[in-house]
């Protein structure tokens, strides 16, 4: 029974951590992507809140059957870092790490062209021309900020990529 309790604990946490690291690493932003591996991804994204969950809560029961069962200190180091594997997993199925790392601009400034020394000639730009106003939004920038609110000619502007 204890063999059983440790392939089943190993084999959930295994899985659990599948389920969450397949779609973080297929669906990178800037990276090109195959229709299946989105495919794939968004699948193993619907079934993660439950499927980790479900493994937690069993895990939680074989760690139970296990740690009373006279196990060196060595074996319970690893029972921990099992149940610590499937509750990152449960937590991290239910966030959208995708997301993490584009940040907001909490102050974003504008600057003429003269003294826009970051933005070389080859970087590509959004750019808009409204009446006699221009503006040029960098794509280094917009791709991790999505949104740019500005005032172009006296006419609100959202700027998306």
């Amino acid at each position: 029974m204890r063999r059983f309790c440790w392939l089943s604990l190993t084999l959930m946490t295994v899985l659990s951590a599948l389920l969450v690291c397949i779609p973080a690493f297929l669906i990178r932003p800037f990276v090109a992507q195959t229709q299946r591996g989105l495919a794939l991804s968004y699948q193993m994204r619907s079934l993660s809140p439950t499927w980790t969950l479900a493994f937690l809560v069993i895990g939680i029961l074989l760690t139970l059957q296990l740690w009373y069962s006279s196990l060196p200190r060595l074996r319970k180091s690893l029972i921990g870092l099992f149940l610590l594997i499937l509750a990152a997993s449960a937590v991290m199925a239910r966030q959208n790490h995708f997301e993490w790392m584009f940040h907001p601009l909490l102050q974003p400034g504008y600057v003429s062209i003269s003294k826009a020394t970051h933005v070389k000639d080859a970087d590509m730009v959004l750019g808009i021309r409204l009446g006699g106003d221009s503006r040029a939004y960098p794509i280094s920038l917009m791709a991790y900020h999505h949104l740019v609110n500005d005032v172009v000619a006296g006419q609100p502007l959202v700027v998306t990529y």
